[in-house]
């Protein structure tokens, strides 16, 4: 084989090695945070995670009475993290990270406890 044509073979191998590692975009992260004890904490958190783009987060589930939101989203598109640092800053403490202390003081009372 002349090295045109194994050049060529190469190229092919990678491009198709290449094509599966995106094929599964789509990641979920748990959040766990302790001040989402009621349906509005909830609803905070999720418009919250929501600003972060169109098409980015795919679905975010909720469960105040275990404290925990379950995100769906496009990992070629958005990080765990800016996912954390978007609930971090809407005011809640989330997983590692403390609340961002300037929008926890704007919550309601109901939403503003248990950070650590």
């Amino acid at each position: 084989m002349d090295r045109k044509i194994i050049g060529q073979l190469v190229l092919a191998a990678l491009v198709a090695a290449g094509a599966g590692c995106f094929r599964n975009t789509v990641s979920t992260i748990e959040l766990k945070i302790p001040a989402m004890k009621t349906d509005a904490c909830g609803q905070l958190v999720q418009s919250a995670v929501g600003r972060l783009g169109e098409g980015a987060i795919l679905d975010v589930r909720l469960d105040p009475a275990a404290q925990t939101a379950w995100v769906k989203y496009d990992n070629v598109r958005l990080g765990r993290r800016n996912i954390e640092v978007a609930v971090r800053n809407a005011g809640f403490a989330v997983n590692d990270l403390p609340a961002n202390e300037e929008a926890r003081k704007k919550l309601a009372p109901e939403c503003g406890g248990d950070e650590k």
